[in-house]
């Protein structure tokens, strides 16, 4: 594939940012035509009118990914090839780390140009090496198709489709519908011929493979005969020219090729385990990563850990070749459960995992009953001996509200550890208590609002002085963060900080919390403002750079500001805290702990942290007047 003119988006809100681009890449030689678009909605639009070879987006908000997520998506769902790059005011690891996972190839800073252009120019190449790699496979298969068919002559039912209608037909497509070869039957929409059930899956496969998105595998689709009569079919879609026009030409094989698809052949050889046929763990994860990603129209997904019981026995009874090939044949019966939109893969060692799509939790189970007495009936015979086994399964539901990928998996493993532990033989469903769910719940409903309201800003400060018993008349304040309801009231942080911490939103809302105090410090001017951290930004990295743009962008006085973090997340994390304060403290900032007094170990912290003030825990202030 030619560099010349290589085609690349732009999104950003700045035309100077699309030069920049366009100016970089050209002095590094390669002569590129940048299209500018402005708004994330037009993401999907300008993917499919310019066929990009880079996708480049200027972020505005350095640490919030729900952005680059919302831009990855569209790419994925559109032109999952195309590589995803950020630019961002200031690339950090953690930072660059954090885009990665949301879905970019990789983040650059228009700062460092040489980074950028070699980012540029390594995922410029791995897109073209890609492309021509499934250019070549789509050729091999399609000459395979083409080899067959000369060797089948005219044995081949063959038509023709164009805009929907049969324009053409041999005799042997003619004879397969029950046709003579009198009849005529080119004029008529190509859908009449097939049954309701399957024309939805032939119309998608027509309009990919007019686009050139067509994979080149088979159709399984049901015909209907003149005479009403069934006729299940595999059906392969190749694009053509017909009377000048593209077209479809849809072949029926009259006998299928065991010659192995290159594509199949990649797929068997990298992402699939060699001994069962199932996925690799890795990919597997991966799969199911981007299945969980997409809605369900209705039912239930559920993650299901089967496990052998005592495989070690039948090991030690008939050698490790011999449980190797109970694995296989174990795989052999769990392929006899499966159904269309079931994924499966060997997670490991003699752990195999499905994600199940079914109606109701009740279906689950009685696929996972009928799967352990399929199992444990089935002779499993290894050479001269036949062995018996039974296992376990261990079941966990993904709901919309499930943190992570890993939790799932963790609860899945747990439930199966419980009924191995029980006898096995067992299905265990992973045990979400009344109060875990109540808690889920809470969270999705809270979730939606604290998004909405960063978005409209209905977060405030609310300052309370700290007062002097000696007489000080300096003044101090401590910072609160309230939540403005929809009648305006204010909601205490309590309320919404332990959902906000499960869902990993605490370090938007300090910076949300840092950036309003910082402005109240240059405003208002108090001698001491206290502003709480939490744990995740006590270990962020890029907090204390980030500190520093600001005190230089706005002027601020860093000695108004004291930084406070509870005892216990001190404790948790000595080290971090240490390196986080001796960067506040060269900054200017002053550092405190709360809650001091109730940990496990007061002096270690003592010793360790520089801290400028101690906020005594209010449990050990009690009663103090009356104590000696």
């Amino acid at each position: 594939m030619s560099q010349a003119h290589v085609p690349l988006v732009v999104l950003t809100d700045r035309e100077d940012n699309v030069e920049f681009i366009n100016r970089t890449l050209r002095d590094a030689g390669l002569t590129v035509r940048c299209h500018w678009i402005d708004s994330i909605d037009r993401v999907p639009d300008a993917l499919e009118e310019f066929s990009p070879q880079l996708l480049w987006f200027f972020s505005n908000h350095d640490n919030d990914m729900a952005e680059i997520q919302q831009v990855s998506k569209f790419r994925r769902d559109s032109a999952p090839m195309v590589p995803l790059l950020i630019v961002s005011e200031n690339a950090h690891e953690s930072m660059i780390a954090d885009a990665m996972l949301a879905g970019a190839q990789d983040m650059v800073s228009r700062h460092h140009v040489e980074r950028l252009r070699s980012v540029a120019q390594r995922e410029l190449r791995a897109y073209q090496l890609e492309w021509a790699l499934n250019e070549t496979l789509l050729s091999a298969a399609q000459y395979r198709q083409q080899l067959t068919a000369i060797k089948a002559g005219t044995e081949d039912a063959i038509a023709c489709s164009q805009e929907g209608v049969l324009v053409e037909a041999n005799s042997v497509w003619a004879q397969l519908f029950g046709y003579d070869e009198s009849e005529v039957m080119e004029g008529h929409p190509i859908m009449d011929f097939f049954e309701v059930g399957s024309q939805n899956t032939l119309k998608g496969g027509l309009i990919a493979c007019i686009k050139g998105r067509w994979d080149s595998k088979p159709l399984n689709v049901t015909a209907i005969a003149q005479d009403g009569s069934s006729v299940t079919l595999e059906l392969w879609l190749t694009r053509t020219v017909f009377d000048e026009e593209t077209a479809v030409t849809l072949t029926v094989p009259t006998a299928t090729t065991k010659n192995t698809a290159p594509e199949e052949l990649v797929e068997a050889t990298v992402h699939r385990d060699p001994i069962t046929g199932f996925y690799h763990r890795q990919h597997f994860v991966e799969m199911l990563s981007e299945r969980l990603e997409t809605n369900q129209r209705g039912g239930v997904r559920v993650l299901a850990y089967l496990r052998p019981d005592k495989f070690g026995d039948i090991k030690d009874e008939i050698g490790p070749l011999g449980s190797e090939e109970v694995l296989v044949q174990l795989a052999e019966v769990l392929r006899g459960l499966t159904q269309s939109r079931d994924l499966y893969g060997r997670f490991g060692g003699v752990v195999f995992t499905v994600l199940l799509e079914r109606g109701t939790l009740r279906d689950v189970e009685a696929w996972a009953d009928n799967a352990l007495t399929t199992i444990s009936d089935h002779l499993f015979e290894i050479g001269d001996k036949t062995v018996s086994l039974t296992c376990t399964l261990g079941l966990s539901e993904v709901t919309r509200s499930a943190e992570r990928l890993e939790s799932i998996l963790i609860e899945a493993e747990q439930a199966n550890n419980r009924g191995r532990k029980r006898g096995g033989n067992q299905t265990v469903l992973a045990e979400i208590s009344d109060e875990s769910m109540r808690i889920r719940r809470y969270d999705m409903v809270w979730v939606e609002k604290l998004k909405t309201a960063l978005m409209s800003d209905q977060f405030r400060l609310i300052h309370l002085p700290v007062v002097s018993l000696g007489g000080d008349e300096a003044r101090r304040l401590d910072t609160f963060m309230r939540l403005l309801d929809e009648e305006g009231q204010e909601v205490p942080a309590a309320e919404f900080m332990l959902a906000a911490e499960r869902h990993n939103m605490l370090k938007t809302f300090d910076r949300w919390v840092i950036d309003a105090s910082l402005s109240f410090a240059k405003e208002q001017k108090p001698d001491l403002l206290f502003v709480k951290l939490s744990k995740d930004s006590l270990i962020d990295k890029t907090l204390p750079e980030w500190l520093e743009g600001e005190i230089k962008t706005r002027n601020i006085e860093p000695g108004r500001i004291c930084f406070q973090v509870s005892e216990e997340e001190v404790d948790r994390h000595l080290r971090q805290t240490l390196t986080m304060v001796e960067a506040l403290n060269a900054l200017g900032f002053s550092f405190a702990v709360e809650h001091f007094g109730v940990g496990t170990n007061p002096a270690k912290i003592f010793a360790n942290i520089p801290m400028q003030f101690v906020k005594i825990d209010g449990s050990l202030m009690q009663g103090i007047s009356n104590n000696q």
